[in-house]
C-alpha cells in the first residue's frame, strides 16, 4: 500500500492527460485494493458537485439514466453525499446497515456483476472536491476492510490533485476563451520548448519577465524548479509547485508546475486566480 501511494503521488505531479492519469492510477490502486472489472472515475464541478465526466475502462459510455438517477433518485452512497461528508468515503454495505439489496443502486450494480460498492470523494488538501472514485467487488468476495478504506482515503488527495492538474493542462492546451489558462513547456535546460497560443499575454503580466526578449518571469522558473525537484525527490514532504503572483494589472495569477516525461521537462500552467484560491488571511496588508 505504501508503494502504491508513492506511485499515485508521483503520477499526480507528472501532468498527464486525464485518461492517462486515470488508467495509470487504476493499476496502482489495484495493487493495494483488489476490485472487480475496473474503477469508475468521475470528475466533479467543485462548486456544484455535479458530475462533469466519467471514465470506466471497457464501458465507453455510462448509461444515461445512471447519472440522472444519481441526482434525482432517493438512495444511499450517492456521490454528492459522500463528497459532502466529513469522512469522504463510504461503502454500500455500511450505508445500508449490511443489507445492500435495499438500495436501488445495488440492483443496478448487480446487473453488471458488482455486489459491493466503495465511493470515495477526491478532495484536495485545500478541501475542494475535483472527482470521485467508485470501486466494486463481485458476490462472494471479502468486504472492503479498514486498511483498504484507510489506503483509499490517503491517496484521495493525490488523485484529486492529478485530476485537477489534468483538467488544467487540457484547458490550457485547447483554450476556449481569452481567460483560459496558458501552458509553457520548459526543457531540461530551462528553455522554452513549446507554448500554447495566448500564453505570452499571461506571462507579460508577471513581474520581471519579457517574453519578446526571451526572459521568463522569476515565478515561472521557481515553479518549474520546484516541480522538477518534487518529481526527482518524491520522498521530501511539502514540495508543492504552486505560486500566486500579483500581476502588473493588479490581478492575481496562479502558476502550477508539473514534471513531464521524458524526465527533465516541466510544464507550467498559468491561470487567473479564482476567488476561492485567494484567502483574505493569506496576504500581508498593504497601504
Amino acid at each position: 500500500m505504501a508503494r502504491a501511494e508513492d506511485r499515485i503521488a508521483r503520477l499526480a505531479g507528472q501532468g498527464l492527460d486525464l485518461v492517462a492519469f486515470w488508467t495509470a492510477a487504476a493499476e496502482a490502486v489495484a495493487s493495494a485494493v483488489p476490485y472487480y472489472w475496473a474503477p469508475c472515475w468521475y470528475t466533479l464541478d467543485p462548486a456544484s458537485l455535479l458530475v462533469t465526466s466519467h471514465f470506466h475502462e471497457g464501458m465507453p459510455e455510462i448509461p444515461a439514466e445512471w447519472l440522472a438517477q444519481e441526482y434525482y433518485q432517493e438512495d444511499v452512497n450517492q456521490l454528492v453525499d459522500v463528497a459532502r461528508s466529513g469522512r469522504g468515503i463510504s461503502t454500500l454495505h455500511e450505508a445500508t446497515g449490511g443489507d445492500p439489496s435495499s438500495s436501488p443502486r445495488w440492483h443496478a450494480n448487480i446487473a453488471f456483476g458488482g455486489d459491493q460498492e466503495l465511493i470515495a470523494a477526491l478532495r484536495t488538501s485545500s478541501g475542494h472536491v475535483w472527482g470521485a472514485l467508485g470501486l466494486y467487488r463481485e458476490t462472494g468476495q471479502p468486504l472492503f476492510g479498514p486498511d483498504e478504506l484507510r489506503f483509499v482515503t490517503a491517496v484521495a488527495p493525490h488523485l484529486a490533485e492529478g485530476a485537477r492538474r489534468a483538467l488544467l493542462v487540457g484547458e490550457a492546451a485547447d483554450p476556449e476563451g481569452p481567460d483560459a489558462p496558458g501552458l509553457v513547456v520548459l526543457t531540461a535546460d530551462w528553455e522554452v520548448e513549446s507554448a500554447t497560443p495566448g500564453v505570452e499575454r499571461w506571462l507579460s503580466e508577471l513581474p520581471d519577465g519579457d517574453w519578446g526578449a526571451g526572459r521568463l518571469p522569476s515565478a515561472v522558473l521557481s515553479v518549474a524548479g520546484r516541480a522538477r525537484r518534487a518529481a526527482e525527490h518524491p520522498e521530501e514532504p511539502g514540495e508543492v509547485a504552486v505560486a500566486r503572483v500579483r500581476a502588473r494589472s493588479g490581478l492575481w495569477v496562479v502558476l502550477h508546475g508539473a514534471a513531464l516525461v521524458p524526465a527533465g521537462r516541466v510544464a507550467v500552467i498559468v491561470e487567473p486566480a479564482h476567488p476561492a484560491r485567494i484567502s483574505r488571511c493569506s496576504w500581508p496588508r498593504t497601504g
